[in-house]
């Protein structure tokens, strides 16, 4: 069938369902990040990679209930996913897991926090991702002992449009934070020879720019773990760019 618009334009009907999936795809991630922003959100799961695909279908729907449950708003659901490296060939796959992003509503964001980490230690979860604080980062809280080295990461705000080694999918629509993006797109990897005390050491760093460094700048940052040594040779890494063995500049 063919519809008339607004500005007098003819369309067909699938191209106005697209358009109007379009619509609600972009006002659902501009929600979870306008609640971001504000503070009072947060993100979780149900799925344990020791489950079968029924049983965390299961595990996801008794969630959403237990959500409710707890006096909070029904929460958007969402697709989890995150890089997996196969150890004896290097490939690295994206992994997907059913995910809930939970917002506070009327709730205090102390009891808001109290009421997420439970449920993360009830579905046995690593840890769940919460933001309390408007205009600040969010925080990996740990919600299983042992499953973290502490019980709080901080892991920067929210980044819509951006994909990372671990990543969130809405209708279509990705975002992450800012701890997660690939390390590839803040600089490059470099392979490094290494003169120091009478020996070569074959090292990688990563340089927190596009633009090459010079021999001097590469110098300066060896010398930081190596001090009087002598860079005989480096270039762009051809090996994983994405383990470097030494980081130079300052953290940010």
């Amino acid at each position: 069938m063919i519809y008339k618009s607004f500005d007098n334009k003819y369309l067909k009907l699938s191209e106005i369902m697209k358009t109007f999936k379009e619509f609600l795809d972009e006002s659902s991630l501009s929600r979870i990040k306008s609640k971001s922003d504000k503070g009072g959100i947060a993100m979780m799961s149900a799925s344990r990679a020791d489950k079968s695909a029924k049983e965390n279908r299961a595990r996801a729907k008794q969630l959403d209930k237990d959500i409710r449950g707890k006096g909070l708003p029904g929460a958007t659901k969402v697709t989890g996913r995150y890089d997996e490296k196969d150890d004896k060939t290097g490939k690295v796959t994206k992994v997907k897991e059913r995910s809930h992003v939970v917002t506070s509503g009327k709730m205090g964001k102390r009891k808001f926090k109290k009421a997420v980490k439970a449920l993360g230690k009830k579905y046995d979860q690593d840890a769940v991702i919460t933001q309390t604080k408007g205009g600040g980062g969010a925080t990996l809280k740990r919600t299983r002992k042992g499953a973290l080295p502490k019980r709080n990461i901080p892991i920067g705000k929210m980044r819509p449009g951006r994909t990372g080694e671990m990543d969130t999918r809405i209708k279509g629509k990705t975002f992450t934070y800012e701890s997660y993006l690939r390390i590839q797109e803040r600089g490059k990897t470099y392979s490094m020879v290494i003169s120091w005390r009478g020996k070569l050491i074959n090292s990688q760093m990563f340089f927190p720019s596009f633009k090459r460094p010079t021999k001097a700048e590469i110098t300066a940052e060896v010398q930081k773990v190596y001090p009087t040594a002598i860079v005989m040779y480096f270039n762009p890494a051809m090996r994983d760019p994405t383990q470097p063995m030494l980081f130079g500049g300052q953290e940010t």
